[in-house]
């Protein structure tokens, strides 16, 4: 266990003797957080790369310094430990399968994340975890959390029965520019693995996951669910009348009818979430922007997410103008 763990263990046990009823241990340490990567076309990927500036920010500690784990052969994790009590533990995913891109049925991949996250929390010796998942890696995780969504069709063809139950162990879910509408590049067809039928608008697993109203979505309410949607800026700098560019820019991201170059903000705003527009950021920016793990910390925390974050002081001045 960490050394926040362990000074966490020692205030619990002062405040127990003085203070009456159960104290939540997650309210005095940080919980351990799980990153959860996106899809991945190419085979051989290194996950705590597709990481660093998060998982550094995060827990204090260079993301060279990442412990590979194995679960059972065939998947790992990588732990980073907190540097100090003001960090958390950080866990990077690595739910794909070796050698495969990440093409496969998204609720087999929720599958293995669950059997992370219980592995974390007998590591850490804690009850829950945060989540941060990019992309589909969002999707990942809701459809762990989220599980009972598809027992009405479990068994089904298209639904295999992974055996996945929902153990109320997750406190936060931040997803990053997640498609929870689907996205338009999934209609190259069927023949490239379950993965991009689930991912197109309209489809079958998109409809158990967000049910027949995709404008008032039921999200668990013991979950806090904050989603992050990018809108790029990208080329503004290059135009005659930058200016005019990037309010017209920020015009569209406020909003919310924007991209980032891979999904619309439209799909990845969630009813019910407390959704931020990240106004400047293309898709790539949604997992390695300074900017946003810094957020990240705040949101950690507790903090109320802003509706919107600029990826320049130009954007935001032209906010203001």
């Amino acid at each position: 266990m960490s050394k926040a763990g362990l000074c966490s263990i020692a205030i619990l046990a002062a405040l127990s003797a003085i203070l009456p009823g159960p104290i939540d241990l997650a309210a005095l340490s940080p919980l351990p957080v799980i990153l959860i990567y996106g899809f991945q076309p190419v085979p051989g990927f290194y996950p705590p790369q597709l990481w660093a500036e998060f998982a550094e920010e995060l827990s204090g500690r260079p993301v060279g310094e990442a412990e590979r784990i194995e679960l059972e052969p065939g998947h790992d994790i990588y732990r980073l430990p907190a540097e100090d009590e003001k960090h958390r533990d950080v866990f990077i995913s690595d739910y794909g399968i070796p050698y495969e891109p990440t093409v496969r049925d998204l609720r087999s991949y929720a599958a293995r994340l669950a059997d992370e996250i219980s592995w974390v929390k007998e590591d850490r010796s804690v009850e829950a975890v945060d989540l941060i998942g990019h992309s589909m890696g969002g999707l990942v995780a809701r459809s762990y959390i989220e599980a009972d969504d598809f027992t009405p069709v479990l068994g089904d063809p298209d639904f295999p029965d992974y055996g996945t139950a929902y153990r109320g162990d997750v406190r936060t879910l931040v997803t990053l520019a997640a498609p929870h509408h689907g996205a338009g590049f999934a209609a190259i067809g069927p023949w490239l693995g379950p993965l991009f039928p689930q991912l197109t608008p309209g489809s079958a697993f998109l409809a158990l996951l967000n049910g027949p109203n995709e404008e008032e979505i039921s999200i668990p309410s013991d979950v806090r669910y904050i989603s992050l949607a990018g809108q790029t800026c990208l080329g503004c700098g290059l135009r005659g009348d930058p200016d005019t560019c990037r309010r017209e820019c920020v015009r569209a991201g406020l909003a919310w009818e924007g991209s980032d170059l891979v999904v619309k903000m439209s799909s990845a705003y969630l009813p019910g979430a407390e959704n931020v527009a990240c106004i400047g950021m293309d898709h790539i920016d949604m997992h390695t922007s300074p900017a946003i793990a810094s957020l990240l910390v705040d949101i950690l925390d507790g903090k109320p997410a802003p509706p919107v974050i600029y990826g320049s002081d130009e954007l935001r001045a032209a906010a203001e103008d």
